[in-house]
C-alpha cells in the first residue's frame, strides 16, 4: 500500500449483534463481580486482558497499513496507548493485591497519564491528514469541552480544595476531557462514513473511556470507588468497542 487511499470496503454497516453481546458481557459480568464474595482477581484479569488485546490488534493493524503515511503511525500510537494501560492495570494489580499497598497514587499513575498523550497523538494524527483546516465549531469543541468539563470537576470537588486529590484529579480530568474534546471533533469529521464505520466505533470507544476516566477520579476524589462500582461499565463497554473496531479493520482490509 503506497498511498493513504480508503478502501470502499470500510463503509461496511455495524453488526448491532456484536454491539449487544458486548452489552450482555459487560453487565453480566458486572453482575457477577457484584455477588461473588472474591472478585478481585476476575475484575484485575478482565481490566488488563482487554487493553492488552486492544493493544495487539492496534499494532497488527498498523502492520496490515504498513507503507501509509498516516494510518500505520496512527495505530501504533493507539497500541503504545493501550499496552500503558496494560501497564498501569498490571502495576495498579501489584500495589494492591501483591505487595498490599495504597495503588492511589502509585507508580500506576505515570502510565494511566500517558495513555492520554498517546491517545491525543493518535487523534491528531487523523485529524491533521483528514480535516486540517479547523472550523470554528471544530475549535470550539476542542477547546470548550475541556473547559466544561474541568470547572464541573473543580465545582463538584471545590470542598476539597488545597488536598492532593483535588489538584491530583485536575491533571488527570484536564487531560482526559482534552481526549473526549479531540474524540468529538474526530467522530463528526468522519460523520457520514468517510473512512467508514469501524473508525466511527472506535471514536466512540474512546469516548466512553474518558468519561469513565472523567468519573473515577470524581469519585476517588470523594472516596467512594471500589472495584465494583459502575464507572467500570465505561470502561469493559470502551474496550470491547475498540477491540471490535479493529477487528473490523483487520478484517476489512
Amino acid at each position: 500500500m503506497n498511498s493513504d487511499i480508503v478502501p470502499e470496503k470500510l463503509g461496511s454497516p455495524i453488526n448491532y449483534s456484536v454491539l449487544l453481546i458486548i452489552g450482555a458481557i459487560v453487565i453480566i459480568f458486572h453482575v457477577v463481580v457484584n455477588i461473588s464474595e472474591d472478585s478481585d482477581e476476575l475484575i484485575y484479569g478482565f481490566s488488563m486482558i482487554i487493553p492488552l488485546s486492544v493493544s495487539i490488534f492496534a499494532f497488527v493493524t498498523a502492520r496490515r497499513y504498513a507503507g501509509t503515511l498516516v494510518y500505520s503511525k496512527a495505530y501504533v500510537m493507539l497500541g503504545i496507548a493501550f499496552l500503558l494501560m496494560f501497564f498501569a492495570e498490571f502495576t495498579y494489580f501489584v500495589y494492591e493485591q501483591i505487595l498490599e499497598l495504597e495503588p492511589y497514587p502509585s507508580i500506576a499513575d505515570v502510565f494511566f497519564f500517558v495513555f492520554y498523550p498517546m491517545l491525543i497523538l493518535y487523534l491528531i494524527i487523523n485529524i491533521r491528514f483528514f480535516a486540517p483546516q479547523i472550523t470554528k465549531i471544530g475549535m470550539a469543541t476542542i477547546m470548550g469541552i475541556p473547559l466544561v468539563i474541568t470547572s464541573v470537576y473543580i465545582y463538584f470537588t471545590i470542598s476539597d480544595y488545597g488536598s492532593f486529590d483535588f489538584y491530583y484529579g485536575i491533571i488527570f480530568v484536564a487531560a482526559a476531557s482534552t481526549t473526549l474534546g479531540l474524540s468529538i471533533h474526530t467522530a463528526r469529521i468522519f460523520n457520514g462514513g468517510l473512512i467508514g464505520t469501524a473508525w466511527l466505533v472506535l471514536v466512540i470507544g474512546i469516548i466512553l473511556n474518558v468519561i469513565g476516566d472523567t468519573w473515577y477520579y470524581y469519585i476517588e476524589a470523594t472516596e467512594v470507588y471500589t472495584l465494583e462500582h459502575p464507572v467500570n461499565l465505561f470502561w469493559y463497554s470502551a474496550y470491547l468497542l475498540i477491540l471490535y473496531s479493529l477487528y473490523k479493520h483487520k478484517k476489512l482490509l
